[in-house]
């Protein structure tokens, strides 16, 4: 099977793009082309501008950030821009081939924190059932706006306490347990959903503690590198890419289904958490990431 572009077509028309974040938010094209231009020439520059007029410190959770992950329209502008992003893209395919290689088609799929709904559009394209869940309300009106201008459907789920326990296939949770207060808490949750031997897909750059970031905590760079954080959960390591983007966990029980054969890409893979935990204490070895992700960016129809 030939995997979808990881990129859709709505995402190479700027005109588009900017009539719908025109509409979501109630701003002039003028205002959202400049907002948007402005994201890809400075990351995370409208996240870092909303939070100061919220009155929010960089890097440390309270409780006004659930207010503010809800409401402003700040992520839209990031979350378009990193979706354009070399790395978000290749991280995409990567999980397309996995699935498609290990797992087959016409899996049962929750995206947990999927923002605009591209990765869904992606997983459901190719052949997959895809049940999306967000907490920011203009993401979600985004993604409801793509779905519906999509030939494909996508199972909305607004309310957490709906998705159904022991369910799905996959989990695919990327660049969200960096945000959470209680990684270990969400990531129990996260492994209640999955179905006996149902894999979780994550992405957690908990080490990225960068101005381009400002919403990611400082209280969980001691994760960096962590496979407990996961496989204390029931959750073992199967997969994944040498700089953990992303890394794939399987949902065991028992010793038995804990077994496996001794693998050279597992070991490499949790050698590179040592790298990673050099995060928990400086971002220094991980400046790279930041500057790579500059020079990644892609801009619609370039």
């Amino acid at each position: 099977m030939k995997l979808p572009p990881s990129v859709p077509e709505y995402f190479k028309d700027e005109e588009k793009v900017v009539k719908w974040l025109s509409q979501l938010t109630n701003k002039s094209p003028i205002l959202v082309r400049s907002r948007l231009h402005k994201e890809r020439d400075n990351p995370g520059i409208n996240v870092s501008d909303a939070m100061r007029q919220y009155g929010l410190e960089p890097f440390i959770w309270t409780d006004k950030l659930t207010e503010f992950y809800s409401q402003t329209d700040a992520f839209l502008y990031e979350l378009i821009v990193w979706n354009l992003n070399k790395r978000k893209r290749r991280m995409r395919r990567r999980i397309g081939k996995y699935l498609y290689r290990n797992l087959g088609q016409n899996l049962d799929i929750l995206t947990v924190g999927d923002g605009l709904g591209v990765d869904s559009i992606y997983l459901t394209r190719a052949g997959h059932h895809v049940t999306y869940i967000e907490t920011s309300v203009y993401a979600r009106a985004f993604a409801k706006k793509i779905f519906a201008d999509s030939d494909k459907d996508v199972n909305v789920m607004d309310d957490p306490n709906q998705i159904p326990k022991n369910s799905y296939d996959v989990v695919i949770c990327l660049d969200v347990l960096e945000h959470v207060p209680d990684p270990h808490e969400f990531v129990k949750t996260m492994t209640s959903y999955l179905k006996p031997n149902g894999h979780f897909i994550v992405h957690a750059p908990f080490y990225q503690i960068h101005p381009s970031t400002p919403t990611h905590l400082k209280s969980n760079r001691k994760y960096s590198g962590s496979l407990r954080l996961y496989e204390q959960h029931g959750l073992k390591l199967v997969d994944g890419e040498p700089t953990w983007s992303p890394i794939a966990l399987k949902k065991i029980s028992g010793r038995k289904n804990g077994y496996s054969p001794f693998k050279p890409k597992l070991l490499a893979l949790r050698l590179a958490g040592l790298y990673l935990a050099l995060g928990r204490f400086t971002i220094l070895p991980f400046l790279w990431v930041n500057s790579y992700q500059r020079k990644g960016r892609r801009w619609f129809k370039e």
